[in-house]
């Protein structure tokens, strides 16, 4: 579980919010996993919120879309969704834990 500076609130808007970003993107499961290095299962248990997700993967997962936010085709979807759900903020909170780790 994380710590510090991200709480359970921030995991549990991760959680509700990841299926939303994947399927803007017309993203499986698998397909996401894949990018960030893990299985589909795990990707299942974040979206579900049975599990929270590591540090690292808070950030290799936002930052997937954050890059994504830039780009013309999706970005006007990615940007409302990360800024809505607050997710940008929770992706800053989780590169700034990193580094002072």
């Amino acid at each position: 579980m994380l710590s510090g500076k991200l709480n359970q609130k921030d995991i549990e808007s991760l959680s509700r919010h990841l299926k939303t970003l994947r399927q803007v993107m017309k993203w499986t499961q698998d397909d996401l996993a894949k990018k960030v290095g893990v299985s589909r299962q795990t990707i299942t248990l974040i979206e579900s919120g049975k599990t929270a997700p590591s540090k690292t993967l808070v950030l290799a997962i936002l930052g997937i879309f954050i890059v994504l936010a830039a780009t013309p085709i999706f970005g006007v979807m990615i940007k409302a969704v990360l800024k809505a759900s607050g997710l940008k903020k929770l992706y800053e909170k989780a590169l700034d834990e990193n580094l002072d780790d």
